[in-house]
């Protein structure tokens, strides 16, 4: 149950953060780096709050204090990332072929 909160918060923050991606983009078109910071960001934080906020198996909430809680925080890191990029990517894909 809890990899499909996480789950389902990586892909409603990677919608947000492709939303506010866009938004900032229109805004502010030549600040390309406040947007893909702005809009990566989003899907990690959503995915690492939702993270610490649910409980494992056990009935404990993960320890910041533990290795293991960090190397879950950075594969959810790096899975937000990569699911940003590759709707960004398919985005961008679609425009270009109309």
């Amino acid at each position: 149950m809890r990899l499909l909160l996480i789950l389902g918060s990586l892909i409603a923050g990677t919608i947000a953060g492709i939303y506010l991606f866009g938004m900032i983009w229109r805004t502010t078109a030549p600040e390309g780096a406040t947007a893909m910071v702005v809009g990566g960001g989003t899907p990690v934080v959503l995915g690492a709050l939702t993270f610490l906020g649910t409980k494992a198996a056990d009935g404990q909430r993960p320890s910041l204090s533990n290795p293991r809680t960090w190397f879950a925080l950075l594969g959810i890191a790096a899975a937000a990332a990569g699911l940003f990029v590759l709707l960004i990517a398919a985005l961008f894909l679609v425009v270009q072929r109309g």
